[in-house]
This record gives C-alpha cells, structure tokens and sequence, in this order.
C-alpha cells in the first residue's frame, strides 16, 4: 500500500460504525484531517469570490490573491486594493490565523498520539486482520505466549495477538511482522475485532484463570467450530476450562515439574523432548494426516500388506481412533480405517516424501 492509496483511503474514511475500535480511531483522526482542509478550501474559495466582486479581479487573480492571503507570504497585490477589498483582506486574514491555530493543533494532536506512520501502521494492519481467514487468536502476550507466537511464526500459522497491558503493548509495536490487537480479550468486541468469526483456533495465555474460563465460554458461544486452547493455573480449574469448552488445556506447572523431576534420573531423555518440541534448531516435527487421505490401495488394508510403513524415512508411531484413543506403535498387521488418524514422527522432509507418496492427489 503506497503513500497516497493511504492517504486517498484516508480521505474516504467515514464514521465506522463496526466493532473495530481501531478503526474508529483512525475515523476520528480522518474526520479531524478532512475538517482542517475542508476548512481551508472553504477559506480559498471564498477569498476568491470575494476579490472577484469586490475588487473586479478575473478568477485567476482571484485564487492568487486568495493563496497569498491565506498562507500569509507577504507578496504584494496584484492591483491596489480599494477600502472595501482591505476591509475583506482584514477579515479573512483574521479567520485564517483561526484556521491556522486549528490545523496547527490538529497536526500537533495527530503526531502526540504516534504520528502518520503510526496511524499508517494501524491502517495497514486492520487491513491485514480483517483479510485473515482460517488464523489463530493469541489472547495475551505474556512469557508463555511470546513462545507461542515464536512457534506459530515458525510453523507459518497466521495469528493476531490480543493484548491491553501499556508495557505488552509496546513490545508488541517493536515486533514488525505480528498482527495484534489493543484491548480486553474478555470483551466479545475486541474478539470480533480480532477476527474469532473467521478464526480457527484460540490461545487463551491469560495469568488469572477465571479471565481464561470466562473467554473461554465467548469464544465458544460466539464461533462453535473454534478449537480452544486455555492455560489452566492449577489442576483444580481444568475440568472446569472444559466443561466451558475448551478443546485442549494446558499446566504450565504441572508440565515444568514433570520436566524437572524426569531430570534427576533421566536428564537425556527430557533433551530428547526437547529435540521433538522443537524447541531447539531441530526440525523435528509431528503431523496427523487422516487415513480417508491416502491413496485408495492403503485404506482398509493393514501396513504390513501395503508396505506403507516403509514408503519413506518416517515413524507411523501411533494411530488415533474415531473415540480419539490412541493405539501406540501401531503393529504391522494393523488395519487402517478409513476414519483413523495416522501419527508421523520425521523432518520436515520426511514427513513431505511421505505425503508425496502415500496422500490422494485431489485431497
């Protein structure tokens, strides 16, 4: 988006009347802008007409008399003013210093609150959010959700962050490519503004858990096809976080501290979880793809019969059920049923061969 499509867009603004309270502002600040030209056009046009039936002047000495006046350049008359066309001169130099101050002060306003890259930046990115579909919703911008944004960024999965913190906020500004938005995330219209409608998943991070309990029951009331991810502070409150319909949750104490207790005994294992969260520089990674994916001459077939364990460098390392068991290091005689889910452990390019070679081409 270029310079002047911003500022053409700037101009056509009008009172907005969504859920975007950014946009509201950036329409309050158009109205402000539009006003002080509006303004000084009215003051161009009358100054010129007034010189023309005044002072007899044609129209192109008119507008030139009516510049000169109004920017105050100091450049003589184009003919001696009568007393009439001083009297004129008087009082629009008067009304110009008025608009002079107000266009001043809105300038100065606009520049106080961040300035015209500031609302170019807003612009632009409300652009961005209202154009996503199928994103993830980060509520919050805590410790846990700076390293959930980095793996989201990693794994190119769009998402907007939604935070009301002044501190969060402006690391947030700092960070150039992610989307956010400024506000309570337990208010449906700062959800909306957030895109939910459109989201595909949520990611409530929040520290206070009745904060996560309550997003959670919108989210889910406001988009039902949402998958919802909450953080639970104590175990006591996760039955509670599903019963309000959150699809996953998450411990981040309970998980730390199975961590560090595996690390008394088996301090090499917990680097081998390391290694498959990819929390490192590995690019191990896992993938679900659905059996009713694969090519025809693998579903309804067991493994050891299609070979399809042995199509690439990759682990099939368990399969999920239609109930959403899982059945670990599946045996080569297991049947793939159309409604199961296969379980992939590999690289990144692993797991693509296999997909190459095993998934349907028009799925």
């Amino acid at each position: 988006m270029t310079t002047m499509y911003f500022i053409y867009q700037l101009f056509r603004i009008v009172p907005y009347k969504g859920t975007s309270r950014r946009m509201s502002q950036i329409a309050v600040i158009a109205k402000r802008i539009r006003m002080a030209a509006l303004l000084m056009l009215v003051s161009i046009v009358v100054g010129a007409i007034g010189y023309v039936f005044i002072e007899g002047y044609t129209w192109g000495e008119g507008f030139y008399m009516s510049i000169i006046t109004v920017s105050t350049v100091g450049f003589g008359e184009v003919h001696p003013l009568g007393t009439y066309g001083r009297l004129f001169t008087s009082f629009l130099v008067i009304f110009n210093i008025g608009l002079f101050a107000y266009g001043i002060s809105t300038l100065t306003g606009i520049f106080a609150e961040g300035g015209f890259y500031h609302l170019f930046k807003d612009f632009r990115m409300n652009a961005q959010i209202e154009n996503l579909q199928g994103h993830t919703i980060v509520c919050g911008y805590g410790r846990h959700a700076t390293e959930v944004t980095r793996e989201l960024a990693k794994q190119g999965v769009s998402f907007v962050v939604v935070e009301k913190h002044p501190d969060k906020l402006e690391n947030l500004r700092k960070e150039r490519d992610i989307l956010y938005v400024e506000g309570d995330a337990t208010q449906d219209a700062v959800l909306e503004e957030a895109g939910i409608r459109r989201a595909r998943c949520v990611v409530v991070t929040l520290p206070d858990d009745s904060d996560n309990l309550f997003i959670v029951l919108s989210a889910r009331q406001i988009n039902p096809a949402l998958r919802i991810i909450s953080r639970a502070n104590n175990r006591a409150d996760e039955h509670k976080m599903r019963r309000a319909g959150a699809d996953h949750t998450v411990v981040p104490e309970a998980i730390g501290g199975f961590y560090m207790a595996t690390l008394v005994n088996n301090p090499e294992l917990v680097e081998f979880f390391t290694l498959l969260s990819n929390m490192g520089h590995s690019n191990v990674e896992f993938e679900e793809l659905p059996v009713h994916a694969l090519q025809p001459q693998f579903v309804g077939r067991s493994m050891e019969e299609t070979g399809i364990h042995l199509l690439a460098q990759v682990s099939i390392i368990a399969l999920r059920d239609e109930k959403g068991e899982y059945h670990l290091n599946p045996l080569p005689f297991t049947v793939l049923e159309p409604t199961w889910q296969l379980v992939l452990l590999g690289n990144q390019d692993q797991i693509r061969d296999f997909e190459r070679k095993a998934r349907r081409t028009d799925f």
